[in-house]
């Protein structure tokens, strides 16, 4: 494997291959790059992950660790680890399911009850099923982590049921179910890469946002938002993803060492509880919070969508997640 430049030109993200001579014994380099906020899931979870591949492969791998939103969009890191430009990342989930399809399960609105649930579904029996189409992709899953539930803000009143979300213009994700579930519930869809957003929010492009709290709140997003509404509508996991080729040229101690270090990441993910302190903060910084959201009301508004969703990700399969305990 050879080492990796990480050039950056404009907002985009350009990565190209270094060519050296092999030194026999040499460690060898591999990238880990993400786009995420210093005090985010996908730092902290890439952090963990580097320093226990470094203690797993001490002498035999050196991770070059980037990231922040330097890095160009989520959306173009993940362009370049399919190119072999990067070797690993950690992504949002709401990003993967735009090339691999099948992990767009998560993105299902309240599919998920609760945080043990989806950890329950990432690391078990569906989350190994859903590894199995990452390969075709040239890629493949390492771990799945906790980016969290997301919530919605906007600037223009409090949003407390379904009913509330209507003719509001919401930015999401490049992402189809996220797009048609803001449809359904009366709002205008926005598709919007995340750097754009703050700027969009200040100048009144848009409305309002939908994020977890921890990205809400490192974000800055109470600067230009009144209002913050705990709908917890989409849960979002962080795919810990490699690039294929590189991975399967490895030897079997350093796949495995890999694995392990991305499972400590995920685990790391999973592990931070820190929005209630976050949610405080907000307070302070006038942002208003609404907790005591109608989440049967939008559970209603979105019914129509429910045989749609069997059709992309199967009746079986959703039947599955749901009855997880």
């Amino acid at each position: 494997m050879k080492p990796q430049l990480i050039r950056l030109a404009g907002a985009a993200l350009v990565l190209s291959a270094v060519s050296v001579l092999p030194v026999e014994g040499a460690p060898q380099m591999i990238s880990l790059v993400f786009n995420a906020a210093p005090q985010g899931p996908q730092a902290i979870g890439g952090e963990a992950f580097r320093r226990k591949l470094n203690e797993l492969a001490s002498g035999r791998i050196i991770v070059d660790a980037r990231g922040g939103s330097t890095m160009g969009s989520e959306n173009a890191v993940l362009a370049a680890l399919r190119d072999g430009a990067v070797d690993m990342g950690a992504f949002s989930g709401s990003v993967v399911s735009a090339v691999v399809p099948e992990f767009g399960v998560f993105d299902v609105p309240f599919l998920f009850r609760d945080t043990a649930q989806a950890k329950a579904v990432a690391e078990g029996p569906v989350g190994r099923e859903l590894a199995r189409h990452f390969a075709d992709k040239g890629l493949v899953l390492l771990a799945i982590g906790k980016q969290g539930f997301r919530h919605l803000t906007n600037s223009k009143h409090p949003i407390r049921s379904a009913a509330d979300v209507k003719g509001l213009k919401i930015r999401v994700l490049p992402n189809e179910v996220y797009q048609m579930t803001f449809q359904a519930l009366g709002a205008e869809a926005v598709p919007m890469e995340f750097t754009l957003v703050y700027p969009a929010l200040k100048d009144g492009r848009i409305d309002g946002e939908e994020n977890p709290v921890t990205t809400i709140f490192t974000s800055h997003f109470d600067e230009v938002q009144k209002y913050a509404s705990l709908s917890g509508h989409f849960f979002g996991p962080i795919a810990f993803v490699a690039n294929r080729d590189m991975f399967e040229a490895l030897k079997p101690a350093d796949q495995a060492a890999i694995m392990a270090a991305a499972k400590v990441g995920a685990e790391a993910t999973w592990k931070m509880n820190d929005e209630a302190s976050k949610l405080d903060q907000l307070r302070k910084n006038g942002m208003e919070i609404v907790e005591n959201v109608d989440r049967q009301s939008f559970i209603d508004a979105l019914k129509p969508l429910e045989g749609e969703f069997e059709k992309r990700f199967g009746k079986e399969l959703l039947a599955q997640i749901r009855a997880t305990p």
